[in-house]
């Protein structure tokens, strides 16, 4: 190959010679003119010394030796080896032979450059074949574009790249939706672990911090009431909103003047004249017109400069972010979501549920709270109610943004509700237009939303939620209407027969009225209920003592009436219509009333600080007496207020507990707690303890429908209204005025100013018959235990014929747990066996008839000493403290959260919807009851049915260790406690519940139900205590468990949010080295929030839930079970001695005992549950030889009429 290429480059060569040669001879003139002189010698010069192989080459017979020699004698000559630059002129290369000098052509006269010329023609000639070349070869592309062009506009090309443009669409949104995806799984992940450590960080800290400060709770319980208090992480002092800080008592009030005339309507100027005939009556009310001084202060409210303090940090941020937002991806981490023009992304930020697809949007809306509203949209999705917020929260005392709440600053977060959380809707007014809805839930939270754009938007927001969500808990009435919802309801009748307190009818009244806790200006309002202020003790029993609920306040003092009626006649003569005459220019119910009386407890202190544009009040007119404030209730005719849930719930609303600066008086008195009347004893609880003994007494009972026709019924309005001198100012009414018809915007103002400030009356609920009146107590339902004088008049029998007494063959061991339900009876004996008796409350004699003795399944399991075949090694004496032992607190019987969920619904609503789709019934809930039981080996809860037996099922709900305790509560929740130190809140049997209720530390560490209906299901971990769990009690509708620990610390949690409240420690009755050597033996949690503690050294306690000492004694033995009966009053306790000892629970003196030592020790007691009523209630002591006694009231005994 090599030679072959050697051969070819050879000739080259030669074909290269002959080429020049044949130029040189016949274009020799061009070539001498083109070329240098010396080029032109050794072109010639290499030309004639290969003549001779020029010749030969021609020859047939030249061999290939000889075409050799001439290619490399031409390829070395001169002419290829001697010239090989070039030289660069303007754009063109000319090589070096080329002459650049001007010579002569044959002509003196012509010179030239003819080498030069002939390569720049060249040149040119190339550059035109090139042009050439380019544009033919351009032409045939072109041509291949435009065909190319032409097909793709083609139908079927279009068609191609549709379908492949919607591919890379989808692919491209699958891609996006992956990444969506991926980043909530990791923010789930992370949101888990994140939980996780907030768990261990409330374990490890919450619990131990150091002094706190309380303020009331967000929102009450499910009757109404705000008994324990919250946490306040936003504490303030308010030391520079002390009044006499720099102005003095006795200086001119700096508060802004009211507005002139010239800024109010001819309505309100005309309505301030009438004020101001006050002077002219005579009546001088220099300290006690408070009310009217409020109102002008609130009114004025709007036009005061904000607060020096940041009111940002006033408000909690833990009340205003809840656990809602657990869930919700940060906006950096998903930014990308709307940015295809999707105007609901900021709501997709959040996790939505699988198959959750968007209903409907609703703007503008505004959320009204406590002490703030802000507007926004909302985007209602089948499972969420999503809120985005379009400006600041106003403040509703100064009307000014909240700093720190405007659009892109970090509180100023969107919003999410879950609609599987939701239990009640219900209509609700809004500046007395009917255009706002509240939402309830069932973790406690609420929810209130006005619908600015009228009555309409709100009731297809209504329908939506009804018709179009998965909202599987919620039960109210389909109507917004309170007069269409009060008639359809139960409640009623429910009250008439006395199934609820007078308290919580009133509570329900002002619900279906509109009233509300999230509206400062439509507070509840409850009556005053007693006269008697002054006395040293009181009677209950006597009328003269309570106020006549036929009359209004107004009316209750004649002369100020007379007053008032000539002032009311006055009214025709200063031009005012008929419709537009009142009596009281100040309402019952206002947002300075409320203030006024919850003055000390945040955040009504913060609230009352800004409506006195950034100070308190002066201290005359702050509330400080009890007996003062009554006494200008019935002498200023400028004051007619009512009172506040409050009043009978909460006695810290009475006690500066929080030491704010609340100023001096004239008179020179230093303004603290609020002074009471002497018969209180000096104590802010015994007085709110017999002002609901008041509100729950006959006189009450039997008088209360006069004051419910006043507030909500047939008195309300009109005639009979006139007739009962009951008329308020026309803009407390509802339809009174149309705000949307004013046209002049001061006018609109001063209208809506009024409404807000002055008092709004609630919905009248009766228009055409007044409201009938209480069935009386004989023809009702009593308590066991009524009175002092209740119980001292029993009696007690013990049937001879039972499973488990003394002489029995039956059951073994003591009656651990009593159950009583409506026509029968069950005991659980230390054997693990279980007795049913058939109950037969109307006979006289053999009432407690034996049924059938069955074991219970599993038993071998139980640490029950008696359940075992070889006994246990475990000394009697140290049962109590060890790891697995049976007691009254192992054991609870439920029908389960779904049936009393539904019993409830029948007996409110008889007509709502029902979960099951069935009619339930007391008796067909009791047959399917649950027994509920720890203390096994394997160290879980196990689940019998309590018609076979039989094992349904069993969860540790994440213990680790042995399960001491359990308590479970009348609507299915449960409490468990353990050696690991920590409570476990359970729902039993309410599987919707169970979803609504579970947090996120829970879901992550034991996941949720895979078939979904689980009867077991673990909602919250409730972390505090240092020691193992050995006692606790809950009460569901005070939202409150209550449990005690072997160190002797008690522990307050919230059982719907399992939020830690607080801790306490009773003290040891014998102090010995370690003071903390006793433990919490026993502890009971009343309705009314009083909570009964029992230690190991035989100390008995009585504290509040907010963890104030009552009353203390020395039981003298230990309890081993305790009841508390009688709507809180009462506390029945047995234990060693084998007495049973009944005792009050405010101070813990003992009403009586009764000995059953006989049967041994007692160890468990039951009374008849409240919930069975109209059963009558027994009282049914179980003992340590196996037998049952029943206690009943002695028939015999003098009938009770004193109220002690």
């Amino acid at each position: 190959a090599q030679k072959k290429h050697y051969r070819r480059l050879v000739r080259v060569a030669l074909e290269l010679r002959n080429v020049v040669s044949t130029t040189y001879r016949g274009r020799n003139n061009v070539i001498k003119s083109a070329l240098s002189t010396e080029a032109v010698e050794e072109l010639r010069a290499s030309l004639e010394g290969s003549s001779g192989a020029n010749s030969r080459s021609g020859s047939k017979e030249a061999s290939a030796k000889e075409f050799l020699v001439a290619a490399k004698e031409f390829l070395g000559s001169r002419w290829v080896t001697r010239f090989q630059d070039v030289e660069i002129r303007g754009d063109l290369s000319v090589p070096e032979q080329v002459t650049m000098d001007t010579i002569s052509l044959g002509n003196e006269d012509t010179e030239g450059t003819q080498g030069f010329v002939a390569v720049e023609q060249l040149a040119k000639e190339s550059s035109v074949v090139q042009a050439d070349f380019e544009k033919a070869i351009d032409s045939s592309f072109d041509g291949y574009l435009e065909a190319q062009r032409k097909w793709a506009e083609t139908e079927n090309v279009r068609d191609l790249e549709y379908e492949g443009d919607t591919i890379t669409k989808k692919l491209s949104e699958k891609y996006e939706a992956d990444i969506v995806d991926l980043l909530k799984d990791a923010t789930s992940r992370r949101v888990g672990a994140d939980n996780r450590w907030n768990g261990i960080h409330r374990k490890a800290v919450s619990p131990w911090l150091g002094e706190t400060h309380f303020k009331l709770r967000e929102f009450p319980d499910r009757c109404g009431r705000r008994t324990l208090l919250a946490q306040n992480r936003a504490f303030t002092p308010h030391k520079e909103a002390a009044y006499d800080s720099g102005t003095g008592p006795n200086s001119v009030d700096p508060s802004p003047a009211p507005k002139g005339e010239s800024d109010l309507t001819d309505l309100i100027r005309r309505n301030a004249e009438a004020f101001t005939l006050e002077r002219t009556i005579g009546d001088d009310d220099s300290v006690l017109q408070s009310s009217d001084d409020e109102a002008t202060d609130q009114e004025s409210a709007n036009d005061t400069d904000s607060l020096g303090s940041n009111e940002s940090e006033l408000l909690d941020p833990g009340e205003v972010e809840h656990e809602d937002e657990w869930d919700k991806i940060d906006s950096e981490e998903i930014e990308h979501v709307d940015r295809n023009g999707d105007v609901d992304g900021w709501a997709r930020a959040f996790m939505w549920s699988e198959h959750e697809t968007i209903v409907a949007r609703f703007e503008p809306v505004m959320i009204v709270s406590l002490r703030s509203y802000v507007e926004g949209k909302i985007l209602l999705t089948t499972h969420g109610l999503y809120f985005k917020s379009s400006g600041s929260e106003i403040n509703v005392m100064t009307k000014e943004p909240i700093e720190g709440t405007e659009i892109g600053s970090p509180d100023a977060k969107d919003r999410r509700w879950r609609l599987s959380r939701l239990t009640e809707v219900h209509g609700r007014r809004y500046l007395l237009r009917q255009q706002a809805i509240e939402l309830f839930f069932s973790d406690g939270s609420e929810l209130l939303l006005n619908f600015q754009r009228g009555g309409k938007e709100r009731d297809r927001f209504h329908a939506k939620l009804r018709n179009s969500c998965k909202a599987p808990m919620l039960w109210s009435p389909k109507s917004l209407n309170p007069r269409v919802i009060f008639r359809k309801s139960g409640i009623s009748e429910l009250w008439r027969k006395r199934k609820i307190s007078n308290f919580e009818y009133i509570m329900h009244l002002n619900r279906m009225a509109g009233r509300s806790f999230n509206d400062i200006t439509q507070y509840p309002v409850f009556p005053w209920v007693l006269t008697d202020y002054k006395s040293d003790s009181i009677d209950l029993t006597d009328s003269r003592v309570f106020r006549d609920l036929s009359k209004p306040i107004g009316a209750l003092n004649p002369d100020r009436l007379a007053q008032l009626l000539e002032r009311y006649k006055d009214l025709e003569l200063f031009g005012f219509p008929e419709a537009e005459r009142f009596l009281y220019g100040s309402h019952y119910s206002s947002p300075g009333i409320v203030i006024h009386f919850l003055l000390r407890q945040e955040p009504f202190t913060t609230m009352g600080i800004e409506l006195q544009s950034g100070r308190f009040d002066c201290a005359d007119r702050l509330f400080f007496d009890i007996a003062a404030s009554w006494e200008g209730c019935m002498t200023s005719s400028s004051d007619m207020k009512e009172l506040v849930p409050e009043f009978f719930c909460l006695p810290e609303m009475f006690l500066n507990t929080n030491k704010f600066p609340l100023g001096r008086t004239q008179s020179g008195r230093v303004v603290d707690n609020v002074a009471l009347p002497p018969w209180a004893k000096g104590s802010a609880f015994e007085f709110v303890r017999i002002q609901r003994q008041a509100l729950e007494s006959d006189y009450v009972s039997q008088n209360l429908h006069h004051w419910i026709d006043l507030i909500f019924g047939l008195k309300q309005r009109g005639d009979e209204a006139q007739a009962a001198h009951n008329v308020f100012h026309h803009l407390s009414y509802e339809g009174s005025v149309d705000l949307d018809k004013i046209a002049d915007e001061v006018d609109r103002a001063a209208a809506e100013s009024h409404i807000q400030n002055f008092g709004q009356t609630p919905s009248q609920l009766l228009q055409t018959s007044p409201h009938l009146e209480r069935y009386s107590q004989e023809e009702c339902w009593k308590p066991f235990i009524q009175t002092i004088r209740c119980s001292k008049q029993l009696r007690y029998h013990t049937p001879s014929r039972q499973f488990g007494n003394a002489s029995s063959e039956f059951a073994k061991g003591p009656v651990v747990k009593v159950f009583a339900l409506s026509d029968s009876v069950i005991a659980v004996y230390g054997d693990m066996s279980v007795g049913t008796y058939r109950w037969f409350p109307q006979y006289k004699s053999n009432r407690l008839r034996m049924d059938k003795l069955r074991p219970l399944d599993r038993r071998e399991l139980s640490a029950a000493r008696d359940a075992m075949k070889r006994g246990s090694l475990v000394p009697p004496d140290e049962l109590a403290t060890s790891d697995h032992y049976i007691t009254s607190s192992s054991i609870a019987l439920t029908i389960g959260g779904r049936a009393s969920e539904e019993l409830r619904r029948n007996a409110v609503l008889p007509s709502s919807r029902l979960m099951s789709g069935a009619e339930i019934t007391v008796a067909s809930a009791e047959a399917s009851s649950m027994l509920i039981g720890c203390g096994f080996w394997d160290d879980t809860v196990k689940v019998h049915s309590s018609e076979s037996l039989r094992v349904l099922t069993s969860d540790s709900g994440g213990h680790r260790g042995p399960i001491h305790c359990l308590s479970v509560s009348h609507d299915g929740f449960m409490v468990t406690g353990g050696k690991d130190c920590t409570c476990r809140v359970w729902v039993v049997d309410h599987a919707d519940m169970a979803v609504a209720m579970s947090d996120g530390y829970v879901q992550t560490a034991l996941g949720l139900s895979q078939d979904g209906e689980s009867l077991l299901n673990c909602c919250h971990v409730l972390w505090g205590h240092e020691t193992p769990i050995s006692c606790l009690d809950l009460v569901s509708d005070l939202d409150v468990v209550a449990s005690g620990s072997q160190n002797g610390l008690v522990c307050i949690h919230t059982l719907r949010r399992g939020e830690f409240i607080r801790s306490f420690r009773p003290p040891s009755l014998r102090p010995t080295g370690n003071a903390f050597t006793s433990n919490v033996s026993k502890l009971v949690v009343s309705s009314k929030g009083n909570i009964v503690v029992h230690m190991s050294d035989f100390g008995l306690f009585t504290y509040t839930v907010n963890a104030v000492l009552l009353a203390s004694t020395n039981a003298g033995e230990n309890l081993n079970d305790m009841e508390i009966c009688s709507d809180g009053e009462f506390l029945v306790t047995g234990g060693s001695l084998g007495k049973v000892v009944i005792r009050q629970v405010s101070d813990l003196t003992i009403s009586n005992e009764l000995d059953l030592s006989k049967h041994g020790p007692i160890r468990a007691v039951t009374i008849t549950p409240d919930e069975l009523n109209p059963v009558n209630q027994f009282l049914f002591i179980g003992s340590d030889d196996g037998s049952i006694t029943v206690i009943e009231k002695d028939p015999n005994a003098k009938k009770d009429d004193t109220n002690e």
